[in-house]
């Protein structure tokens, strides 16, 4: 079992940012200690990677927590909604990524064009 600070560590994510998911219920199976501190199993670790990959690939909080609490229901339906979810997520993605590139490419000739007006 593993506390705030060591998770924080593991993950290399700020003790913060965790303790933060935690209290907002991102992480609803892990337990708590006999001094009602949080703890989290190794499973636990691989929900607070992907809670924080979700997070950093743009999906809001109160989605992560609704995505995260079908985690604990059992049944094909929660396991349907949770892939629908991350199959929308994904085109979002997707989308993002497509637009990033187009304004990349703008970059690159914007910078290309003022490398040109500096040689002459």
């Amino acid at each position: 079992m593993y506390t705030i600070k060591e998770v924080a560590e593991i993950v290399e994510e700020n003790e913060h940012t965790i303790r933060y998911y935690a209290k907002l219920g991102l992480f609803p199976k892990i337990g708590r200690d006999k001094y009602n501190s949080r703890v989290f199993s190794d499973d636990d670790l691989d929900d607070v990677r992907f809670v924080i990959m979700l997070a950093d690939t743009g999906m809001s909080l109160e989605d992560i927590k609704y995505f995260m609490s079908l985690s604990v229901r059992s049944g094909e339906e929660a396991v349907n909604e949770q892939y629908a979810i991350l199959k929308e997520h994904q085109n979002k993605a997707r989308s993002t990524l497509v637009k990033l590139q187009k304004e990349i490419q703008l970059l690159e000739w914007k910078i290309y064009q003022f490398q040109e007006r500096t040689r002459k």
